[in-house]
């Protein structure tokens, strides 16, 4: 499937637009996407293409990301596991002397 927005627009306005597309996805039964790709002109506010750079001044071409940020309390509770649970670290310099060491719980 491709969707196209055209026209100078904000990147504002453009997250504001794809958001309120969402209801396609929706209307049409679509509740997971497997890869999306999303290719843009950054311009100025004239509509002049502009070049982005990064720190060092070397042109940036584009990037990839792993998808959105998932916090590990919200994993936790889809899994049903919220309760405590005490967790062993393994400390230095202490046991049999050949690289031991021992299990200590620490707090949680």
């Amino acid at each position: 499937m491709k969707e196209i927005y055209s026209g100078l627009m904000s990147v504002d306005d453009f997250f504001q637009a794809f958001y309120q597309d969402r209801e396609f996805f929706r209307q049409h039964g679509i509740t997971h996407i497997r890869k999306a790709s999303l290719y843009f002109t950054p311009c100025d506010e004239q509509g002049r293409p502009v070049m982005v750079c990064d720190r060092t001044g070397g042109a940036i071409d584009g990037y990839e990301t792993a998808g959105c940020y998932h916090s590990l309390a919200d994993l936790y509770e889809a899994a049903g596991d919220l309760e405590p649970k005490t967790v062993y670290r393994k400390t230095r310099g202490s046991g049999s002397g050949r690289g031991g060491g021992q299990l200590r719980p620490t707090p949680s």
